[in-house]
């Protein structure tokens, strides 16, 4: 493992440890149901999936289950195609799903360039802003007329994660020393 590798996972680690000190003492029903660090890549992405979709079948129902699964699926190709990409070949995240009042809460972080930064905040903030009829619309123009980008999608994934979370896609970025960012994406799987 690279020093950048290292220096990757800590942040990641700290990350993921911050997250899951939350839930320490509660003693509720609501809290963290699955927590995974490490690489991605898609036969990892099978049994993540599997395992969300265990976590939350007993407490969610098979239409939320399928919902979270379909989040868990963008939020993991969001990582796989705009993370940045270890000397193994691999992007480092960390995951979390967690069971709230309100829902569930799928919570991704990864590291990426400033680049990145711009690119993600600009598209999060513009689809953050549209009405629902609006993202609907603009969901079904993509799916229709989308290209594929140099990153091998279309634009659907964020669009796609804004549907299914019926809501705001909550998002921050916090710098690191060497120019880095940790991008961290939570998505709240509203119960209807």
């Amino acid at each position: 493992m690279s020093i950048q590798e290292s220096a990757n996972l800590e942040i990641l680690q700290r990350e993921l440890q911050s997250v899951l000190q939350k839930d320490h003492g509660r003693g509720d029903q609501f809290g963290t149901l699955l927590s995974y660090i490490g690489p991605v890549d898609s036969a990892g992405m099978e049994g993540l999936l599997a395992l969300a979709e265990k976590s939350s079948a007993a407490s969610g129902g098979r239409t939320m289950m399928k919902r979270i699964g379909n989040v868990l699926i963008e939020c993991l190709q969001n990582v796989m195609r705009h993370g940045l990409i270890e000397e193994d070949g691999f992007t480092q995240l960390y995951l979390t799903l967690e069971s709230t009042p309100i829902g569930f809460q799928v919570q991704c972080g990864n590291m990426v360039d400033t680049e990145m930064r711009h690119h993600l905040s600009e598209r999060l903030a513009e689809i953050n802003g549209m009405e629902e009829d609006l993202l609907r619309k603009t969901y079904i123009e993509t799916l229709c007329n989308g290209e594929l980008s140099d990153k091998g999608g279309a634009g659907l994934g964020l669009l796609s994660l804004a549907k299914k979370a019926n809501g705001p896609i909550d998002y921050r970025f916090d710098s690191q020393e060497d120019g880095r960012e940790l991008f961290t994406l939570i998505v709240t799987v509203r119960q209807d």
